[in-house]
């Protein structure tokens, strides 16, 4: 069921939005096995990767996918799961709210056959990708989440998490058999019920439509777990409630002090009045 909010109309100096992205390595590995894809900006080329950019529009897609696999194989893809994304956006951007839960189920159906056909061409045991999607039209947001990179809601100095994960620990946590604590902080937070790429072509999309996108201290983050399992949500919330000139660099950035174990990427988005 959609959760609805509704709020008076901007005027149309109001209506930009400000993108930040940031995706490094890290500290330990070698390859960066995330990627992400933004309307205005595209995906990752690069190992590292930091930008910013203000567009007069609240609308479009966004996405941050972590790779699976090990070797190239993690890194090619979440690379596989951002290019059909971009292939795919006209028709996204394009279809009616109504539509818009299968035309996303559509592409990530795409991207989980051709990484599918990418582990079976190069003979290698597993791989693939989560994927974390907001799309934004108009004054809703629209979020999508496969595996467990994360999309967050930023306001009045707190976040909250947006997506569920879909992780054993997230199943035993339904199933009462973890307390929320023991979900957090049990291997089974890292061990993926479904992701783009699994072989029996069946994936898992959670959706949710949520509140509107309004004026002032408000952001959307979308992060993959490099940037969670570095960061606690008051060291999240103290990076976004103050003024940065990228909230995304920040934010990777103290995931790198915190020890940098995984690839971390980010993007932010907030609606400016500019």
């Amino acid at each position: 069921m959609w959760n609805i909010f509704r709020r008076k109309r901007k005027t149309p100096h109001e209506r930009k939005i400000t993108i930040y992205v940031s995706s490094d390595v890290g500290k330990i590995r070698e390859n960066n096995e995330d990627n992400f894809y933004c309307d205005y900006i595209g995906y990752r080329k690069e190992k590292n990767f930091t930008f910013m950019k203000s567009v007069n529009s609240v609308s479009g897609i966004f996405a941050v996918c972590d790779g699976m696999g090990g070797e190239a194989y993690g890194e090619e893809a979440s690379y596989i799961a951002v290019e059909t994304l971009e292939q795919l956006s006209g028709e996204i951007n394009s279809v009616s709210p109504e539509k818009l839960h299968d035309a996303v189920n559509n592409y990530a159906n795409v991207a989980n056959r051709r990484i599918c056909e990418m582990v079976e061409e190069k003979l290698c045991k597993r791989s693939g990708s989560t994927l974390a999607m907001v799309r934004i039209v108009g004054e809703y947001v629209y979020t999508f989440n496969i595996g467990d990179s994360r999309v967050y809601f930023f306001s009045d100095g707190k976040i909250q998490q947006i997506t569920q994960d879909q992780t054993l620990a997230m199943q035993k946590l339904k199933a009462n058999i973890y307390t929320e604590e023991e979900a957090r902080n049990s291997p089974d937070s890292h061990k993926i019920t479904s992701f783009l790429g699994v072989d029996d072509r069946r994936i898992g999309l959670n959706s949710l439509k949520y509140e509107p996108f309004e004026i002032g201290d408000r952001k959307i983050l979308i992060c993959s777990d490099g940037l969670t399992d570095m960061c606690n949500d008051d060291e999240i919330a103290e990076i976004l409630s103050s003024y940065s000139e990228n909230y995304a660099e920040q934010l990777v950035q103290k995931a790198l002090e915190n020890g940098g174990e995984d690839n971390v990427t980010c993007v932010v988005i907030q609606k400016a009045t500019e």
